[in-house]
């Protein structure tokens, strides 16, 4: 298992799998699919040794994550079992664990930033991404970046790269910044911004919901899915039939990531309202 973004690979899993023999061991961030991958693979090799991994992102609610594997003496009795993708019961149980022993929480090297726009220019995920990326970082040692206005962010990153950010990031394209390394608090929960919309379909295949959100034909979407240019739950799939649920994730390359909401109701034609959340 290999990914062009950070390289990431199943023998440097086992090799922190390894590591946590003796202290705690973390990874770099993962995407939703290496995470999804990383936790196959190593269920295949170790079996129940996977109890002793869980994935954080710094605080509830982020979705790229560290693995981070704990030595024996700090196994928490009661942890609920990986429950992919999101695996939001696991999180908070540890977000809780974390809270609760701070001793274990400053092992993890994952550090929280600051950013401060001007205030006369509106800055997107987007620019703030770009500005971070621009001082030549490593998108792996970048977490999840969290728009708390139109001028401000939170950014989780390793702590190998968080004074070098706090000291370099200045400008944000045309923008005057500041920065500021802050305390995480594994309670807080990072926000998510949607713009919300309803798509009708005549029925919850992949294709026929990546028809309604791009606008494309029939067969394009269908093209698009079996081109690999969609992810349903952070999972490549060429199946154009897959029904999409309540709660998947869905994203299409060039138009965006999407939270597929509940049914609605019909249209008078008998075609199904669903609800989408895109994120922005």
């Amino acid at each position: 298992m290999k990914n062009s973004d950070n390289n990431f690979s199943l023998a440097r899993a086992m090799d922190l799998y390894r590591e946590s023999e003796y202290s705690v061991a973390v990874s770099d961030f993962l995407t939703p699919g290496e995470k999804i991958t990383v936790y196959k693979d190593l269920t295949a090799r170790i079996g129940n040794g996977i109890s002793g991994c869980f994935f954080w992102g710094g605080c509830r609610g982020t979705e790229r994550c560290a693995a981070v594997f704990l030595p024996e003496w700090y196994l928490p009795d009661g942890a609920p079992i990986h429950s992919m993708p999101s695996d939001d019961a696991r999180t908070d149980f540890f977000a809780e664990y974390l809270a609760m022993h701070p001793e274990i929480s400053e092992k993890i090297p994952l550090r929280g930033i600051k950013i401060s726009g001007s205030g006369f220019r509106t800055l997107s995920h987007r620019d703030f991404m770009g500005g971070i990326l621009s001082l030549g970082v490593s998108r792996s040692v970048v977490g999840d970046i969290a728009v708390i206005s139109e001028s401000e962010a939170f950014v989780i990153v390793h702590e190998r790269i968080a004074a070098y950010i706090d000291s370099e990031l200045t400008k944000i394209g045309r923008d005057g910044v500041k920065t500021e390394i802050v305390p995480l608090d594994p309670m807080y929960m990072i926000p998510r911004r949607y713009s919300e919309e309803v798509i009708t379909v005549s029925s919850p295949r992949l294709d026929g919901i990546v028809k309604a959100i791009t606008g494309k034909s029939r067969e394009t979407a269908a093209d698009m899915v079996r081109s690999g240019l969609v992810e349903l739950s952070y999972e490549q799939t060429d199946n154009v039939s897959a029904v999409v649920r309540a709660g998947d994730i869905l994203s299409i390359r060039g138009f965006g990531k999407y939270v597929v909401g509940d049914t609605t109701g019909e249209t008078k034609s008998g075609r199904l309202k669903i609800k989408m959340k895109k994120y922005v």
